[in-house]
């Protein structure tokens, strides 16, 4: 969020309250204890020393239920913070039109395109998870340097440089990581691995990157400890204590973890393991969230027409729950879109409504703006100023009302979903309650979130009890609403099963081509094209087992008594292997 140029310093003192105006003076935004653990860092540091030991506890057991609505209740008023900055003002809207109107009908263009043509929704969520980090960077460097002003503490433009420096080769850390193919490398978070959009790293060579990041790692260390040298120099340690700890911060967010993986340091710890990079990049992104609505929280409280906190954090939520969910609603299958929300629809509205935080956000916060500068240094916001935006919002309460209403509404979706993905569907299907599952599902086509992966989890339950109708009919929706190699082979087995073998064949076809080298799927799909007396592409597929998996005798064996003209061997082992789970490439 805050840049060099934006560096939030005083508000007018003769508009606060006692208590307020002391905080100001002592160099804090809302006070020590809320600054540190929610703007620098130190919450962040605590949460992950805790990971440290009990992460493994937390993945599994606490956080698929409980982070979705933390991410609801955390993120959507981080972005919804955005909005009301840009948006609810007609004067803000008019100053950031370019933004505002024009960048912001160009994404939705891109998003809308996107969802059809699968290679640009790869382009633009690589663009983001490149982009986001840097987000990051910029956020805790401009808050660094607030701090640093706020408290007295000289910074000149030497000083400035190297501190710069610092936060900008901790950036180059993580960017090398994304766009390397070295080993550890991997830095995607859980919720954007989708089936149809792909992370496009640039894939750096291994030895061009070790030097690289050897270099950024050296420079970021130098650059840190000149800068902390000077500032020390030019002020007291209780005075820059602030901004070091945002330092530290960084580097707990990119430096350290992701030096700890490429040099195979502290594995036995989660948070340096480089299987669990991208669910880290995920709690730092939590981070990142609470640190903005705690700054634009306060920058808020500077304007004529601030609501009070908790008023002016509701609006954030709505707002931001309207620019997660109406997307995703609007482009869901059977409507104006072809991919179900887990398939890659939500990963697109992720990278999308993320792209266009950037953008707003890189153009509201500059100081040339003299509205702005009234506020973040010269302090001297006027009163008729208030009664100017009182005038507006009275204009455009109609408008107004329909906007809250679209955020409430929206809210209400994002929680039910969250809900009942949780309740309704992972725990139901953990106690086999079907009833429970199949309401869930309804619920969730009512709210944009019909998902293949969901009516593949409901037809195995029916197919292990036996009910082979109910499981075709729930298979049959889950390809249909995005085909998957466990869908396929989840339809082809109970299809043969019932003994429609023409049928079992081509659905073995179909996973098949999904996944061309794995090698049960085309063994299968061969011994049922023996069945139908297609050999000849029976031989084809059974070439395709071989070269896939050369050690597996029962597919040789097979081939030659094809070739033969030979009964073929009926092994169990071999046709009932792990075609389904293993299915996936």
């Amino acid at each position: 969020m805050l840049g060099e140029s934006a560096s939030i310093v005083l508000y007018d003192d003769r508009r606060m309250s006692a208590p307020a105006q002391a905080t100001a003076k002592s160099g804090w935004l809302f006070g020590p204890l809320p600054d540190l653990l929610l703007g620098c860092g130190v919450g962040y540091g605590l949460l992950l020393a805790a990971l440290a030991f009990y992460g493994s506890e937390v993945r599994t057991g606490i956080a698929p239920g409980l982070l979705p609505f933390a991410t609801l209740l955390i993120g959507a008023p981080h972005y919804g913070a955005t909005l009301l900055r840009v948006y609810e003002r007609r004067d803000d809207r008019r100053a950031y039109a370019l933004f505002a109107v024009h960048a912001s009908v160009l994404l939705a263009l891109l998003f809308a395109v996107a969802t059809q043509w699968l290679p640009l929704g790869s382009l633009i969520l690589t663009v983001y998870l490149t982009w986001s980090p840097w987000h990051y960077t910029g956020q805790n460097y401009g808050l660094a340097v607030l701090f640093l002003r706020r408290r007295g503490v000289a910074l000149d433009a030497t000083t400035k440089r190297w501190l710069y420096a610092a936060f900008v080769l901790s950036y180059a850390i993580v960017f090398l990581a994304i766009h390397s193919n070295a080993p550890g490398s991997q830095y995607t978070p859980p919720l954007y691995i989708a089936d149809a959009y792909r992370m496009l790293p640039l894939g750096i060579p291994s030895g061009i990157g070790d030097v690289l990041f050897d270099a950024a790692l050296v420079g970021a260390l130098l650059s840190a400890g000149v800068a902390a040298f000077r500032l020390l120099q030019r002020g007291s340690l209780g005075a820059a204590m602030p901004s070091f700890v945002l330092m530290v911060t960084q580097a707990l967010w990119f430096a350290i973890p992701v030096s700890m993986r490429r040099y195979g340091l502290l594995s036995e710890f989660e948070p340096f393991a480089a299987q669990y990079a991208g669910w880290y990049f995920f709690w730092a992104a939590l981070a990142h969230s609470i640190q903005y609505v705690w700054v634009t929280s306060y920058f808020a409280r500077g304007r004529g027409d601030f609501p009070g906190v908790p008023l002016y954090l509701g609006k954030a939520l709505l707002a931001g729950a309207a620019i997660w969910c109406v997307p995703a609603l609007l482009f869901a299958p059977g409507l104006l879109g072809r991919l179900p929300f887990d398939a890659g629809l939500g990963a697109l509205v992720a990278a999308v409504v993320n792209l266009h935080h950037f953008v707003l956000d890189g153009a509201i916060w500059k100081l040339r703006d003299g509205r702005i500068a009234r506020i973040l240094i010269r302090s001297d916001a006027r009163s008729e100023a208030a009664e100017e935006i009182g005038a507006a919002s009275r204009r455009g309460a109609p408008l107004r009302a329909l906007g809250w209403g679209i955020g409430a509404i929206s809210l209400a979706i994002l929680a039910g979903s969250f809900y009942e993905s949780e309740f309704g569907l992972r725990r139901a299907y953990e106690r086999v309650d079907l009833p429970r599952m199949q309401t869930a599902l309804r619920r969730l086509q009512w709210m944009g979130r019909d998902s293949a992966q969901n009516h593949l989890h409901v037809g195995r339950v029916h197919a292990a009890r036996g009910e082979t109708a109910r499981a075709l009919l729930a298979f049959q929706r889950s390809v249909v609403l995005y085909p998957t190699v466990d869908s396929w082979v989840a339809l082809a087995e109970t299809l043969e099963g019932a003994g429609k073998t023409s049928e079992a064949r081509e659905a073995f076809e179909h996973a098949h081509a999904l996944a061309p080298d794995v090698a049960t799927i085309a063994f299968r799909a061969a011994t049922l094209s023996t069945r139908l007396g297609d050999t000849d592409r029976a031989r084809v597929l059974l070439e395709r087992a071989i070269a896939s998996d050369p050690e597996r005798k029962i597919y040789q064996v097979t081939l030659t008594r094809l070739e033969r003209g030979e009964p073929l061997p009926q092994d169990a082992a071999a046709r009932e292997s792990d075609a389904g789970a293993a299915a996936t490439p």
